[in-house]
């Protein structure tokens, strides 16, 4: 089999380049995360060239460049849920004895709900919530696949996320 040279990889970036960021900076409005989203599509295709040929390298291409910006927003979504779970609301610099008690609540709810997870969800939630390890690095440690614990990371913040709102919209009524 003929590997990926690094004339035909230097050819592919110059002839791909304009699209990837195109379509990248149309989904993530950010133009520096664009553009670094832009070169680590290539570096993915640089990184598995002994298995790239000229025939599927355009469709490659869209994969890599698809599955990068879902995985790009999927981190960003789940850190969003993350901000949202501990962040107190505060004015001025000062949070109220109000959002203290919301807060250690939100606590005591959330660690509530993890504990309700199954085994290996609760497991894959712990390490990337709070010790902030990468999907590789979870799917190492729990033997499972990195799509595996892709999947078990959005049921667990969906569960969470749903647990501690039903929680408060109970209080709440």
């Amino acid at each position: 089999m003929e590997i990926f040279t690094e004339s035909q990889f230097s050819a592919c970036y110059i002839h791909y380049r304009r699209r990837v960021r195109g379509y990248i900076l149309s989904r993530v409005s950010d133009r520096e995360e664009a553009e670094d989203l832009t070169q680590d599509v290539f570096e993915n295709i640089w990184r598995c060239r002994e298995g790239v040929r000229k025939e599927t390298l355009h469709n490659l291409v869209y994969t890599v460049m698809r599955n990068t910006v879902i995985d790009y927003l999927r981190r960003r979504y789940m850190k969003k849920d993350k901000m949202d779970i501990y962040t107190c609301c505060e004015e001025e610099g000062r949070s109220t004895v109000e959002e203290d008690y919301y807060y250690k609540e939100l606590r005591v709810a959330h660690r509530k709900m993890v504990k309700q997870l199954s085994e290996k969800r609760r497991q894959a939630y712990i390490l990337y919530f709070y010790r902030g390890m990468s999907y590789a690095s979870i799917a190492d440690r729990l033997s499972v696949s990195e799509r595996s614990v892709g999947s078990h990371l959005q049921r667990a913040f969906r569960a969470v996320r749903l647990g501690v709102d039903g929680i408060y919209r109970y209080k709440a009524g």
